[in-house]
């Protein structure tokens, strides 16, 4: 037997575990491999699609490069006159919508390669570990008896490359038209199928 709560190996007939001190009621016969939270179960990294981060920021990509070379191409425009540089009228305007046009969608693509580098979810035998983010790292550490609903879902895009997307609901994420909202996001991983399968069963 396994104890449910440190997945430590337990004699059978055994109340309490000699490990943590929880009662053996809820432990499992789990095998070897499932047997304690020092190992992760399933570990899963997001996969990152350049070309999909580069047609997500086109919207703003425009609306800013239009903004950019309005702001800050008049500011640039009388500050050049100012202290006396002879540039082209339109030139300050072109210089900051182009800077705005390839800054913008450069910036965010570094970054969230970046961040899906450093993405990592682990799965454990009683919990979900993870960390999330680049330039703000969050670290946290989940219980499973904490998450209410498991979902899974698979957009057009995703499927063209054989990702997907799993949601995990606590009662700490609070609930939004009668549902509970989504509180962790463990997005565009491969295997999505079997990784939810495995999910369910630590759920149980």
């Amino acid at each position: 037997m396994y104890c449910s709560e440190c997945g430590n190996k337990i004699e059978v007939g055994v109340k309490f575990c000699p490990n943590c001190g929880a009662s053996t009621q809820a432990s499992s016969t789990r095998p070897d491999t499932m047997a304690y939270s020092g190992e992760p179960i399933i570990t899963a990294k997001p996969v990152f699609v350049g070309w999909v981060t580069m047609a997500s920021v086109i919207p703003i990509q425009l609306f800013m490069t239009v903004w950019a070379g309005g702001f800050f191409g008049g500011f640039g425009m009388f500050g050049a006159q100012a202290i006396g540089l002879n540039l082209p009228s339109w030139f300050t305007f072109v210089f900051f919508g182009a800077l705005a046009f390839f800054g913008i969608p450069t910036l965010v693509y570094f970054i969230k390669k970046k961040t899906y580098q450093k993405t990592e979810y682990k799965f454990y035998i009683d919990k979900l570990e993870y960390v999330e983010g680049f330039w703000t790292a969050e670290n946290k550490v989940i219980k499973y008896k904490n998450i209410t609903e498991a979902n899974m879902r698979k957009g057009i895009i995703q499927k063209q490359y054989g990702l997907g997307t799993i949601i995990l609901s606590t009662p700490a994420t609070g609930s939004s038209n009668g549902r509970a909202r989504s509180g962790i996001r463990i997005a565009d991983i491969e295997n999505t199928e079997a990784i939810y399968e495995e999910i369910l069963k630590l759920l149980d």
